[in-house]
């Protein structure tokens, strides 16, 4: 069978790996010229079973609210996007009311944790390098009731496989001995043993060049412009380098997926959510760090990466505005400078970037066949694209292949209830 991808960002390429391990003769569209190029590039680099909850917690509305005109809110709102968030929006908060938030919040752990496995095998069968953490995550407080919080939010979570370690602040500078000059701010840590790190981009680049070595082809620089149907079944894609034909397509055009489909009829419920990140190259001063630190109350991630920092965070419901807000990445360089403040960051030598994460409104991965009968979609993955990823693959893989998947695909098909 023939499958086309639209998009070679982490859903598009690991999909194509699952795609070709079940005989398939793949090819991925994309309109750069390289892969991951677009919202995978600079991401937070986070693997995190431990992250599962979306954005839309109980009284986001007020998060929200409050975050109009603030350029230091951690999720804001920007006036101009409203127009575009009308109906998605009202389902978004419709979401966050408590019973289907933690609906969502499991149903994104049950597929990070089938993740982490798909990875698994993906690495021993591939031998590929992306840069791999494997010491877990630090999830650091700097108030008990915050701590208190999480800790029965994880306790939660444990009955569904969720691993984690509460840590004292001794314990926790024991682990991570870069957080001592902050020892005095925080009052505890929880410890994610099973969290991964690694560079997506990375990942995205060895794993297609292995691909292509199994005959997997790529086209960069095409761009899919719209579906040619028939009789409810894809015949064609048109791009800017001709039609292209396929048994079977799919779109995993993060953000961007929406548009190719709604000539169609289909209505995807995704929205963009701007991410920002500043990569730190060495020299670096102040210690090593050597494993990712979240830090719930600055709002940021801090990522080693090889010789580099990242860091990581805030979220903007701005459109498809791609413009790197000065305000934005002076606000994350300083929330670095928070959690590690003798590393000697300064916004000078920040490699910033920004990229449009496809949030549903559930928070939930739309995963699956459309409506029409060999169109399929992978999208909606929010903040968790890099952790839900491999998984995410594999079970459209196999959808796609009728093969039975090692994990319930009902709480992702796009026709579930909300």
């Amino acid at each position: 069978m023939n499958v086309i991808i639209i998009g070679g960002g982490l859903i598009g390429v690991t999909t194509a790996y699952f795609l070709r391990k079940h005989g398939h003769e793949v090819t991925v569209l994309d309109r750069q010229d390289g892969p991951a190029q677009e919202t995978s590039f600079a991401n937070g680099s986070l693997l995190t079973p431990s992250m599962p909850e979306p954005w839309n917690a109980p009284g986001c509305w007020r998060v929200l609210l409050n975050s109009l005109g603030r350029s230091d809110a951690p999720l804001q709102l920007r006036i101009e996007a409203l127009p575009s968030l009308a109906g998605w929006g009202i389902d978004f908060l419709r979401n966050s009311r408590p019973a289907r938030f933690k609906r969502s919040t499991i149903r994104n752990l049950n597929l990070a944790l089938y993740s982490l496995k798909a990875m698994e095998t993906l690495r021993r069968e591939t031998r590929i390098e992306y840069g791999r953490g494997t010491r877990g995550t630090l999830r650091v407080f700097r108030d008990s009731a915050g701590m208190n919080r999480a800790l029965m939010a994880a306790d939660c979570l444990a009955t569904e496989g969720l691993m984690f370690r509460h840590l004292s602040t001794q314990e926790l500078v024991d682990l991570e001995p870069a957080l001592s000059p902050i020892r005095d701010q925080l009052v505890g840590a929880i410890h994610y043993s099973s969290d991964e790190s690694g560079d997506a981009h990375w990942f995205c680049v060895a794993l297609l060049e292995y691909l292509r070595k199994q005959g997997v082809k790529f086209a960069g620089r095409t761009v899919a412009s719209r579906f040619e149907v028939k009789s409810r079944s894809v015949t064609g894609v048109r791009t800017n380098d001709g039609n292209l034909s396929a048994d079977q397509y799919v779109v995993s055009a993060g953000s961007y997926s929406g548009q190719l489909l709604r000539p169609l009829g289909l209505r995807l419920p995704v929205k963009p959510a701007k991410g920002y990140s500043v990569t730190f190259d060495p020299p670096v001063a102040g210690g090593t760090l050597s494993i990712p630190v979240v830090d719930d109350d600055v709002h940021a991630a801090v990522v080693p990466l090889g010789t580099s920092i990242r860091v990581a965070g805030t979220a903007e419901f701005a459109g498809f505005d791609l413009r790197l807000r000065p305000k934005r990445i002076a606000n994350l360089v300083g929330l670095a400078q928070k959690i590690l403040p003798h590393a000697g960051f300064e916004p000078t030598k920040a490699r910033a970037w920004c990229g449009l994460r496809p949030m549903s409104a559930d928070g939930v991965p739309l995963i699956g066949r459309t409506t029409i009968r060999n169109l399929w979609v992978s999208s909606g993955h929010g903040h968790l694209g890099w952790t839900l990823a491999a998984g995410s693959a594999q079970l459209l893989a196999d959808l796609i292949s009728g093969e039975p998947p090692s994990i319930d695909p009902a709480p992702y098909d796009l026709g579930r209830s909300s």
